[in-house]
């Protein structure tokens, strides 16, 4: 018995027709039609019978239809089984980070994981709302984010702290501004990206600057494009552009309002090997990120 013509009669019945299923399988038409034909001298029966210019199962051919369906079903899963088995998870890590997180550190962080903890299965979701909430709940194993846990029901870790700039887009016409009071009256200041420290820096900004023009955009990668874009300003983390030779920006040092200071938390409720593991790696990672970067700390 050869499974290809199990594949061969499935894909014939699919369309029957000779000429359409040898298309799909890349094979000639002669193949195809000797490969239905090995069948029924196996079976000793017509799977197909002529219908106009095309054909149709017999009977027997609508009885083995279901048989080679099963038969392949359970070839295929078998090997999909043998495939998985070469590869056993000791553990499941159910993380979730917010959508900073997700962009910006999680790609840096994951082959240094994967790496580490080949036994260790990893799933990471996305979630901008309360994530010390779904921790407490128990509905993933680690969060990331860069907001104080206001609960005492889970562990938290501040992995590190940096102080936020104000990026500018680089462009010719700003070659003569060289403060934040400059760009306050030339730009709208895009915030709200970060969720602790925007409602403090809105009212320094509007001390200094009374007229400024605010628009609230929630998202870091938004934010970002739109100041390449020379659509806006905003204080963000100069993370972000540590890899970047980008031209498109400029980071405009505190003048006139002191910039924030932004955290970075890990939480997690249950103690385990594995949770320990990954508090490690992720804390040595963002130590090696700040011994890369030219600021004496990450403002993540």
């Amino acid at each position: 018995m050869n499974l290809e013509w199990y594949y061969t009669f499935i894909v014939v019945a699919k369309y029957e027709n000779y000429r359409k299923a040898a298309d799909e399988l890349f094979i000639t038409q002669t193949s195809v039609f000797n490969h239905i034909k090995n069948l029924e001298n196996l079976l000793k029966t017509k799977l197909f019978e002529p219908k106009g210019r095309n054909i149709t199962l017999t009977e027997d051919g609508k009885l083995f239809y279901s048989i080679a369906a099963n038969t392949l079903s359970t070839y295929e899963k078998g090997i999909y089984e043998m495939q998985k088995s070469k590869k056993r998870y000791s553990f499941r890590l159910n993380v979730v980070v917010t959508s900073y997180i997700a962009s910006y550190l999680m790609p840096s962080f994951l082959p240094i994981f994967f790496e580490a903890a080949p036994n260790i299965d990893i799933s990471i979701s996305v979630m901008d709302e309360y994530i010390p909430q779904a921790i407490e709940e128990n509905r993933y194993t680690i969060g990331i984010d860069r907001r104080l846990p206001n609960t005492d029901k889970i562990n938290y870790l501040n992995v590190c702290e940096g102080k936020i700039k104000l990026i500018v887009p680089d462009v010719e016409e700003n070659k003569n501004l060289v403060n934040e009071l400059d760009f306050f009256k030339k730009y709208r200041i895009l915030a709200g990206n970060h969720p602790s420290y925007w409602e403090k820096l809105i009212e320094e900004v509007y001390k200094l600057y009374p007229e400024a023009d605010i628009t609230n955009i929630s998202s870091v990668h938004t934010t970002e494009c739109l100041i390449k874009a020379n659509q806006g300003i905003s204080y963000l983390p100069t993370y972000i552009f540590k890899e970047q030779k980008d031209k498109n920006i400029r980071v405009i040092e505190a003048n006139h309002i002191e910039a924030p200071i932004s955290f970075t938390y890990v939480m997690w409720k249950k103690d385990t090997p594995e949770v320990k593991l990954f508090l490690e790696l992720f804390s040595k990672f963002i130590e090696e990120e700040q011994k890369e970067h030219n600021d004496d700390k990450i403002p993540i």
